[in-house]
């Protein structure tokens, strides 16, 4: 969210990481408090052009890797298409003559519009503020989460008090065509309540009547039934593809629009059909045991740039 703040972190909050721009009189600010995280950027010394605010569950922090001689750490803010990633850190001595040397620190802010960057900022070493353990990472955990390094995102943590129980991982192995493939259980073909093959005469009972469109150049046979953050195309009147963009149509195992990647991984057990734990796209085959006499169904699961699933698609690859 948009508001006016004074130069520095907001009453109350201790600083991520801030610095002076290169070139720019201009200063950033990453401050946080344990509920909330901020994002200022403006003229220095004066009221920021920019504020963001994030609640800790929720904002981007990435710690360090715990590899290499720089020490460094980074968190970025969203504001629609539009993200703020910025980053701090210095460098770790390792010998005497280096402990002997000043510390060099090093900041920067990358400004990007749907993951593709626009502009990457300098930060003026010796006026970065970065100071690394503890901090935010320990607000991050004490509200539940732990991290994932392998898809650099948040989860819960199953293990912290009052969890839910863990979920078996819902991924399974199946045989299309002769290939082993990733694949997930019938069941999970559902977003609240609406199956892949329902028959759109009996929707009413789930969600309130919405009059269907004929799906142009796609014949008679083909209509198109819209709801808030919900897509479905139907075939002779029986949901053939859906495509899901808000939280409230969410799948069995709890995946849902707004996920992260780690808490995806978390649910399916590991990263399908050997995609990356960052890829932008997972994507999985149903389960069935006879695929002649059964409709086959595959999911999409599609990530935005804010690492969180954007869309939810549900396909039969044939009617």
């Amino acid at each position: 969210m948009s508001a006016k703040a004074q130069a520095g972190c907001p009453q109350g909050q201790e600083s991520i990481t801030s610095c002076e721009i290169e070139g720019q009189n201009t200063e950033v600010f990453a401050c946080f408090d344990d509920q909330i995280a901020t994002y200022s950027y403006g003229p220095i010394g004066g009221a920021p052009d920019l504020f963001l605010s994030e609640t800790i569950e929720n904002v981007d922090f990435e710690p360090w890797s715990g590899i290499g001689k720089a020490i460094h750490e980074k968190v970025t803010f969203y504001n629609g298409d539009y993200s703020y990633e910025i980053g701090g850190g210095f460098d770790r001595p390792f010998s005497e003559e280096e402990m002997l040397l000043p510390t060099r620190r090093f900041g920067w802010l990358d400004v990007a519009q749907n993951g593709e960057t626009l502009n990457t900022l300098d930060c003026i070493p010796e006026t970065v503020s970065y100071g690394f353990g503890g901090g935010i990472y320990d607000a991050k955990v004490a509200a539940g989460l732990e991290w994932d390094d392998y898809s650099k995102t948040w989860r819960p943590d199953p293990n912290r008090p009052m969890a839910p129980p863990a979920l078996a991982p819902i991924l399974m192995k199946g045989t299309d065509l002769g290939m082993v493939e990733d694949c997930l259980p019938p069941e999970e073909f559902k977003l609240f309540g609406i199956n892949l093959g329902y028959h759109v005469a009996d929707l009413a009972k789930l969600v309130p009547p919405v009059v269907g469109e004929a799906i142009t150049g796609r014949g008679l046979e083909f209509e198109r039934f819209m709801y808030d953050g919900l897509r479905m195309d139907t075939y002779q009147g029986a949901i053939i593809e859906m495509e899901a963009t808000t939280p409230f149509w969410e799948m069995p195992s709890g995946i849902k629009v707004g996920s992260t990647r780690g808490e995806v991984i978390s649910i399916l057990g590991r990263v399908p059909n050997g995609a990356a734990a960052t890829s932008q796209k997972f994507g999985a085959l149903v389960c069935l045991d006879d695929r002649e006499t059964a409709a086959e169904w595959y999911v999409v699961l599609e990530f935005g740039h804010d690492k969180r699933v954007q869309s939810i698609s549900f396909a039969s690859i044939s009617p």
